[in-house]
């Protein structure tokens, strides 16, 4: 490595502090930008509700901050937006029902008491306040790890919804969550249960991970030149790993056709024939390998700009995708 080269003279940040080094980071992708446009325009339409569904791994919750995060930006950040996991249990539960939705929204007051009608009451005031302090009708629920909800939780949803409607706010409610809401939407619209249907599932969309190369250099952009750490030090994550490399002109996106072809071969050998559609979380793992194998903390840097084809493979083997597209997927 050269060492007359200043560029290399890297910020000065904690091992164990690194974005990469924690996973703690965020990144526009194709496939992000297609979620947004979908909820931005139903949040314009004012839809009651709709489904954003996936395979488990292909990072939906992660897209759902992120879009928060852009949404809130253009709407303001007092706007009523919130983010809530739906818990798994063996029955319905109004108290606890309304308890976590009050959780969800950082109520002070989510625990106190145990009457379900006390913490209704509560969540329904609160929405009400907030719509108003936001200059807004408007009040959105994401519920992840929606296709835990029971049928008369979504007609607990009905009723707030109703209540809300009649003090002039607008209830969004997006579920998020597995494949098994739509076969749920199935269910109900086959049994009759068409309030239900109409209301929070009529519209859908289907989070994907990478699909083609196109979004396989979208994502490794995002490493290359949309990523920054520390925060406006003008280091991104690539240029903070591979320094030297960086300086030459490398960028991270130039082993996307060596990548695609890795991807398909191991698809082939190993005998998959659905639809490429790579997990985000896969990816990023793999990224984050790449670095912190190859990358630099210190004086040495490998070359990167000469990775492998069988270095490739041999990290995308570890991120645990393979064994995910056999036996994942088919559950």
């Amino acid at each position: 490595m050269s060492k007359n080269i200043n560029p290399y003279a890297k910020p000065l940040v904690d091992k164990n502090m690194h974005p990469i080094e924690i996973g703690d980071y965020y990144l526009a992708t194709n496939e992000i930008n297609r979620l947004y446009s979908h909820i931005s325009k139903w949040i314009r339409n004012r839809i009651p509700g709709a489904i954003i569904y996936g395979y488990p791994r292909m990072g939906k919750t992660r897209a759902v901050n992120y879009v928060i995060r852009i949404l809130q930006d253009e709407l303001g950040s007092d706007f009523p937006m919130y983010h809530i996991s739906s818990r798994t249990r063996k029955n319905p539960n109004e108290n606890y029902f309304f308890e976590d939705l009050l959780i969800g929204i950082n109520h002070d007051l989510a625990l106190v008491g145990s009457k379900p009608n006390v913490k209704r009451k509560r969540l329904l005031n609160a929405l009400i306040e907030q719509a108003e302090m936001a200059n807004s009708n408007k009040v959105v629920l994401f519920l992840d790890d929606a296709q835990n909800l029971f049928e008369l939780e979504y007609r607990w949803l009905m009723d707030l919804y109703n209540e809300l409607a009649l003090n002039n706010v607008h209830l969004i409610v997006f579920l998020v969550g597995q494949i098994e809401l739509m076969f749920q939407r199935t269910a109900y619209r086959d049994s009759g249960k068409y309030q239900l249907v109409g209301r929070f599932m009529s519209q859908d969309y289907e989070f994907k991970g990478l699909l083609d190369i196109d979004d396989i250099e979208e994502c490794l952009a995002g490493y290359d030149e949309f990523s920054e750490y520390p925060i406006k030090s003008g280091w991104s994550y690539t240029r903070f790993y591979f320094p030297e490399a960086f300086s030459k002109g490398f960028r991270l996106t130039q082993l996307s056709t060596d990548i695609m072809d890795t991807v398909q071969s191991l698809r082939r050998k190993n005998h998959i024939k659905n639809q490429l559609d790579i997990p985000m979380q896969y990816f990023v793992l793999f990224v984050e390998n790449i670095m912190l194998q190859y990358g630099s903390f210190n004086d040495e840097e490998y070359d990167i700009s000469h990775l492998t084809k069988e270095q490739i493979e041999e990290i995308f083997l570890q991120t645990g995708y393979i064994e995910w597209e056999i036996h994942g997927r088919k559950t």
